[in-house]
């Protein structure tokens, strides 16, 4: 059995191209920092939003309205 070498490269087929990589190296930041703004003020809207909720339960908690004509019954 013979062997054929005559057909084997050490090259590639086609050239490496390691400039394309970093031509596109902040293409999606844009995509992150708009999901970031959007997170960020849902999560402050929410946790805001349970404070109210919380600062209301306090001080409307212990109110009561008594009218001053209604005289004690009893």
């Amino acid at each position: 059995m013979r062997d054929d070498f005559d057909n084997i490269r050490a090259e590639r087929e086609a050239p490496y191209l390691a400039v394309a990589t970093n031509a596109n190296k902040h293409a999606g930041l844009w995509k992150q920092i708009a999901i970031g703004i959007v997170v960020g003020h849902l999560s402050l809207a929410s946790i805001g939003a349970v404070v109210w909720v919380v600062a209301a339960q306090l001080l409307v908690g212990d109110v009561q309205i008594v009218a001053p004509w209604a005289g004690k019954q009893g």
